[in-house]
């Protein structure tokens, strides 16, 4: 069995826990998310395999919200109120690097030693954690560069703001 059915096979179980009644939308949404490590936009689910054309927006990001509150997926934030939705594996990595201006993702390998430090931190609070997510927001190479280069105001204009809602996020590794 390859990771992406482990993957798809740990959701269903999950769901099939809690009760979540499965259509063949919502397991196509599953199995879009277990194909990415990186979290995908509302959009980019909506035009999935087995998902466009089946339903609309409202439904997808309802589905969504009944697999958070399972726990199954878990929803991550950006600076630019876009919501990310990534397939909430125990024991999978679940620390992102996001830029603030463009928005690109890139998945965040954290050392053991840190890992055991926040569960230590947790465990001495009252708190043993059985997991948890770091999200590390800054500048990619490229947006850094760009800011350098020209000045970048702090604040990001409504245009320009208004457009990276529209726009999918990027996979930041290759920069």
């Amino acid at each position: 069995m390859n990771e992406v059915e482990q993957r798809l096979g740990w959701a269903l179980t999950a769901c099939s826990c809690a009760r979540a009644r499965m259509t063949p939308v919502r397991r196509a949404i599953l199995a879009f998310l277990a194909a990415r490590r990186l979290p995908a936009s509302l959009e980019m689910i909506g035009q999935a395999d087995g998902v466009r054309g089946q339903c609309g927006a409202t439904t997808v990001y309802r589905t969504l919200m009944l697999f958070e509150g399972a726990e199954v997926v878990r929803l991550v934030g950006s600076p630019h109120k876009i919501s990310y939705f990534v397939l909430n594996v125990p024991g999978a990595s679940n620390h992102f690097l996001i830029c603030r201006r463009c928005g690109c993702l890139a998945e965040l390998a954290l050392p053991p030693v840190m890992e055991e430090a926040i569960h230590n931190i947790g465990a001495a609070q009252g708190f043993p954690s059985t997991h948890h997510d770091c999200e590390v927001h800054g500048f990619c190479s490229a947006c850094q560069s760009v800011r350098v280069g020209q000045g970048m105001p702090s604040k990001l204009s409504s245009g320009q703001a208004a457009w990276l809602r529209l726009r999918p996020p990027m996979d930041c590794a290759g920069l």
